[in-house]
């Protein structure tokens, strides 16, 4: 089997992977994000979300660790642009630069976290889970072949 062509069922299966990680990831908004240790408030994902991303223009916190916070805020935007690109095979390239970078900044979240300290909540678990569900196609060698939609199933 060449290595641009996949089974019907990897397809099938990556493609319901990929559907069901959008909900988890939309899911993940409305859920506890982090919360500071020993503290009993948590923040909930969009507010993680809308303050990360609305730092940007922060320029003093550019200067902290809290810039990797933002770099964090970045990941949703880019998710977004992801599966804009999915509508063509032939932005895969731009797909794996896009994925490598949510990568790289989803780890950059996690050093924010110990450097904060924050903890980690159901929400930020559901939406890593999520950012991999999706990203997982591309991942896979040979797992999107020719005709396919965003879901990964078959086009007419």
């Amino acid at each position: 089997m060449p290595s641009s062509a996949a089974s019907p069922g990897t397809s099938r299966w990556l493609g319901i992977l990929r559907l069901v990680g959008y909900f988890v990831f939309l899911a993940a908004f409305f859920l506890p994000a982090c919360r500071e240790p020993g503290a009993s408030d948590s923040f909930r994902g969009a507010f993680c979300a809308w303050v990360t991303i609305i730092n940007t223009f922060n320029h003093e916190a550019w200067k902290t660790k809290d810039c990797l916070a933002i770099l964090s805020g970045w990941i949703n935007p880019l998710m977004l642009l992801y599966v804009a690109c999915l509508f063509s095979r032939r932005l895969r390239a731009a797909r794996l630069v896009l994925a490598g970078a949510v990568l790289l900044f989803l780890a950059g979240t996690w050093v924010y976290f110990y450097l904060a300290p924050m903890t980690a909540l159901i929400g930020h678990i559901l939406w890593v889970a999520g950012i991999l569900m999706i990203v997982s196609g591309d991942l896979v060698p040979g797992s999107r072949p020719a005709g396919t939609n965003p879901s990964g199933a078959q086009s007419a």
